[in-house]
């Protein structure tokens, strides 16, 4: 497409008649012929433009459908319910060391306040006396 519009483009500077005014500015005369050529290229790039997105639009609905058709396959499902699986086990997992670490705690708690009641507390004291002489 892009060449299209280029070989448009030298076609109709081409078939132009440029002359120099009086002014120092330049006039463009175009034929008949450059006029043509310029609408067929005009036409043929609209064409072009259309067909390109028609077959765009067509593509976009075939990747889709079979976006759609994966989406509903087997494998699809097979992989769908391994995923939640694996998550009802690693959930599963969690909890149970959750339980061992609360009752490694508990454990843990018990031993302190049996220590502490079984642990005597005995204090000293001591007097000190000072003599003048």
């Amino acid at each position: 497409m892009r060449r299209l519009m280029i070989a448009a483009m030298v076609l109709a500077a081409v078939a132009c008649k440029v002359e120099k005014t009086d002014n120092g500015t330049y006039k463009v005369e175009s034929t008949t012929a450059a006029n043509d050529a310029a609408a067929k290229a005009k036409n043929n790039a609209k064409k072009a433009g259309d067909e390109l997105k028609s077959e765009t639009k067509e593509l976009g609905e075939k990747i889709k459908a079979g976006a759609e058709q994966v989406k509903a396959s087997d494998a699809a499902k097979k992989i769908k319910a391994g995923a939640k699986e694996a998550a009802q086990g690693i959930k599963q997992g969690a909890g149970e060391l959750a339980q061992s670490a609360g009752k490694k705690l508990q454990k843990v708690g018990k031993d302190a306040q049996k220590s502490s009641e079984t642990t005597e507390t005995t204090s000293t004291t001591s007097t000190t006396t000072t003599r003048k002489h």
